[in-house]
């Protein structure tokens, strides 16, 4: 009760800001589903896989199953679930564990649009949660994946526009959780959306010029954590040179970012490059410029950026680059691989940059299996699909229809994150490895995130100021080994385990590991059910905890 009345306040508090969240996700699904249903009968080409050549063995047309077309489709689906757990609240080790039963009712609509005009993805569901522990309690959950390009004015005026609607860890130290079933006051809803007009053309065929507006809203359910929005402008001109193998670029960008429990931030930057092409399948850059910004001092401070890189492409299934910046706090950085063999897939990826979302809305990937697949089938396509908005697009559904091929339940959580009010030093790394065999699938996911804070004062509540720390790294590993028993069956195991370990004038450490074992099948054209069993044990020196599920689902795709 007193979780419920604290989070009423909260939501009283940010009326303002929550206003905007609803005109944003109003606007976006307005967008999602009107324009395509505006754009329905135009033509467009045919929705395809990529071609066998280029992809690995376990995306073959005969796993996944061919596209229909169709310019724009709809599919709503309902799932049935029910959960027993014995620790429903995720209470401690030698404290009283409630067992209960979960009964999870989730409606949900795929929304896939490919015409001429728009080109866009709407995935939402709505969980409704009813719990036997505590007697007669119930919630709702959202779940929003959202993102398109619509063509506004002939090849010159675009918008982009995403939404995610995700449940989200508050800190990285607290009660970390199996599911969002579960109840647990270090998880809150978090919603983020963007809308980017642009434009794009050429100046007097010498060169391309692209100008864009970016503004995000991003907002949680709790009033002690921050909602950050963000304003940016962003340019780039870019043209050849009579040498045919170099070309130049120019780029501008302007950011404000404004947090409601944290101290607005502004940065501004400028910078040349100019790539020469050695050989077909390589290409060096070279970059120079200017940045200022107020990120670790109260006033904008400049400084000068030089940086290098190449990208390489020995063979049509290897991709490797790198890229090297001096920057204002030292040495930033971003360095790719990846190879396809004909049954496995190896990838990896390293990156430094300043971040001022939290993690969940940085990167790509927020945290979960499906996640962590989207990411890589972005990598493995990025040649083929150089539009980000189509390859977003095609790596969605390629990790949706590989998940669902092998079985993997995607929504197990991979590595979790935290929710800040300040501007980071991100790392990110993470390597994934994927082989498949006759009847077998092995995946393999390591991940390791650090996040520094560089803000010029302490004032703001986030994980950094309240256990007193400067460093927040985070490492984790998902093993997933699928089995395919027959050919409407899966057989699955899945371990996972992740430490969030901060360092400071305290030291801070919470271990989560899980074991996971499922069996999914089809039970007739539209309709697929499984069963899993669940082990979860979090380690810290607070609050550990312990607990056991046995979860059954039903699934109906209309």
């Amino acid at each position: 009760m007193a979780t419920d009345m604290a989070m009423d306040m909260g939501r009283n508090m940010k009326l303002d800001r929550t206003s905007t969240s609803q005109y944003c996700r109003w606007l976006l699904v307005t967008t999602s589903i009107c324009s395509a249903q505006l754009h329905a009968q135009s033509p467009s080409p045919e929705a395809s896989l990529p071609s066998s050549a280029m992809q690995p063995g376990f995306l073959s047309q005969g796993n996944l199953g061919g596209g229909d077309g169709r310019a724009f489709s709809i599919k709503p689906r309902l799932s049935l679930s029910e959960t027993w757990s014995d620790n429903v609240s995720l209470a401690r080790i030698n404290g009283t564990k409630d067992s209960g039963f979960i009964t999870e009712v989730a409606p949900g609509v795929q929304i896939d649009a490919r015409t001429a005009r728009l080109k866009g993805y709407f995935d939402y569901t709505l969980r409704g949660q009813f719990y036997t522990t505590p007697s007669g309690y119930s919630r709702t959950q959202n779940q929003l994946n959202t993102f398109g390009t619509l063509e506004a004015v002939s090849n010159w005026l675009y918008l982009d526009f995403s939404g995610i609607i995700a449940q989200q860890s508050i800190s990285a130290f607290g009660t970390q959780s199996p599911s969002s079933a579960n109840l647990n006051s270090n998880a809150t809803e978090t919603s983020s959306y963007r809308l980017s007009p642009y434009i794009r053309g050429q100046l007097a065929g010498l060169a391309e010029y692209i100008v864009r507006y970016n503004y995000s809203t991003t907002q949680t359910s709790v009033s002690n954590t921050s909602d950050i929005d963000i304003s940016e402008w962003t340019g780039q001109l870019r043209g050849s040179t009579p040498f045919q193998s170099l070309r130049w670029s120019l780029d501008a960008s302007q950011q404000t970012a404004d947090y409601s429990r944290g101290r607005q931030t502004d940065s501004e930057r400028l910078s040349a490059s100019a790539t020469y092409t050695v050989i077909p399948q390589l290409r060096l850059t070279l970059s120079g410029g200017q940045e200022a910004n107020n990120f670790a001092s109260a006033e904008k401070e400049n400084h000068t950026t030089h940086g290098y890189g190449f990208d390489w492409n020995p063979t049509e299934r290897t991709q490797i680059s790198g890229f090297k910046e001096r920057r204002f706090f030292g040495d930033g950085h971003r360095y790719t691989f990846s190879h396809r063999f004909p049954l496995s897939t190896i990838s990896f990826s390293d990156s430094k940059d300043v971040s001022v979302l939290p993690n969940q809305f940085a990167t790509v990937g927020r945290g979960t299996v499906f996640d962590q697949w989207k990411q890589l089938f972005s990598q493995l396509l990025a040649s083929q699909y150089p539009n980000p908005v189509q390859l977003d697009i095609e790596a969605t559904k390629l990790a949706n229809a590989f998940l669902s091929a092998f079985g993997i339940p995607g929504n197990t959580q991979a590595t979790s994150s935290f929710l800040t009010s300040r501007a980071t030093i991100q790392r990110r790394q993470q390597l994934t490895l994927a082989m498949q065999g006759a009847r077998n699938t092995l995946t393999v996911m390591f991940n390791r995130n650090e996040n520094q804070t560089i803000l010029a004062n302490d004032t703001v509540s986030d994980d950094f100021s309240i256990n007193n720390t400067n460093s927040i790294k985070q490492r984790g590993v998902i093993v997933n080994f699928s089995h395919q028993l027959t050919g409407e069956s899966n057989a699955t195991l899945m371990a996972s385990r992740q430490e969030s370990i901060g360092a400071g004038t305290t030291i801070q450490k919470v271990t989560t590991t899980m074991y996971q074992g499922s069996l999914m099948s089809k039970l007739g054209p539209r309709t697929s059910g499984s069963i899993s069993v669940r082990h979860t044990k979090f380690d810290t020196p607070t609050n550990p905890y312990t607990e056991n599920a046995l979860i059954g689902t039903i699934s109906f795709i209309y």
